[in-house]
């Protein structure tokens, strides 16, 4: 056989060759494609301090449910309810107050009898790992240089503002829950001499403020501390200034649903409140029910 020839031949099967193993990836592509559609998605709307836990949880349940994708929305609960209320597709809530729950419960919003109070929790004050300042607790918070405070509208920040109404530094004489939620960053400064204060939309970005010595301190929940290493807890507030934390959880109706995907929202309500998940949730600070 000549040499030109022998080099037609071997060109010819590195083509079949190319061409085959091309063929091959293509069709595995495609069916990695497929089986990523083919996943059954859960929408899941979390407080932002739950991130961590519910992060593991939701690990392991998709670990054990290959065909389920749990989609996960974390914010502060004041947004979360705003969203669902304006038809955000949401199937499972786990709120950081009762409130959210409460609202969307009389909107007509929820399963009937899903609801279930799952956590407890503490509001803290923060500074950073090495903070040595003058701040020791609440009754001198107004030694602060900055505070980075979430907004009324947000859990964490209602009750901030209950505390320091508990402890004095606020007067107010209307001390209704909308009108506790609706006092401004302004007016915490001013009753604090002046203080800058940075407001934050959730715990996650004011703990993450202090982290970063952006602020002096903040105030997140206790088991916020567990989520960074880089804060410190100055002092804890007692829940008699604040009203008792809790976490409920829901399922949210929708009109969407069918009898197979509410089987996967009932397995994963299940999984983010049995026992196992309670450990998970001790494990990252917070009180079980």
């Amino acid at each position: 056989m000549k040499l030109g020839h022998k080099f037609k031949v071997l060109c010819l099967l590195l083509a079949l060759i190319a061409g085959t193993t091309l063929t091959a990836c293509t069709k595995k592509d495609t069916t990695d494609e497929k089986a990523t559609e083919a996943k059954k998605e859960v929408n899941l709307f979390i407080a932002a301090s739950l991130s961590d836990a519910v992060g593991e949880l939701v690990k392991d349940f998709e670990a054990q449910n290959a065909d389920v994708k749990v989609v996960v929305n974390a914010d502060s609960s004041g947004k979360l309810k705003s969203q669902i209320m304006e038809g955000f597709d949401c199937d499972i809530f786990l709120s950081a107050s009762t409130k959210e729950i409460k609202e969307l419960n009389e909107k007509g919003m929820l399963v009937d009898n899903s609801t279930m109070d799952l956590l407890q929790n503490q509001l803290a004050i923060i500074a950073y790992k090495d903070y040595d300042g003058a701040v020791k607790g609440l009754d001198s918070v107004k030694d602060a240089k900055s505070i980075a405070l979430p907004y009324g509208s947000v859990p964490a920040g209602f009750y901030a503002r209950k505390a320091l109404i508990a402890e004095g530094i606020l007067k107010v004489e209307n001390q209704d829950n909308k009108a506790v939620k609706a006092i401004t960053g302004k007016t915490v400064s001013e009753a604090l001499g002046g203080i800058t204060i940075s407001e934050k939309e959730n715990v996650s970005v004011a703990l993450s403020s202090v982290a970063e010595k952006s602020t002096e301190i903040g105030f997140v929940y206790v088991s916020d501390v567990k989520r960074n290493e880089n804060v410190k807890i100055v002092s804890t507030i007692d829940v008699e200034k604040t009203g008792k934390i809790t976490y409920p959880i829901a399922k949210v109706k929708s009109k969407k649903d069918t009898k197979d995907k509410a089987e996967i929202i009932d397995k994963l309500y299940k999984a983010l409140s049995d026992d196992k998940a309670k450990k998970v949730y001790e494990k990252y600070g917070f009180k079980v029910d």
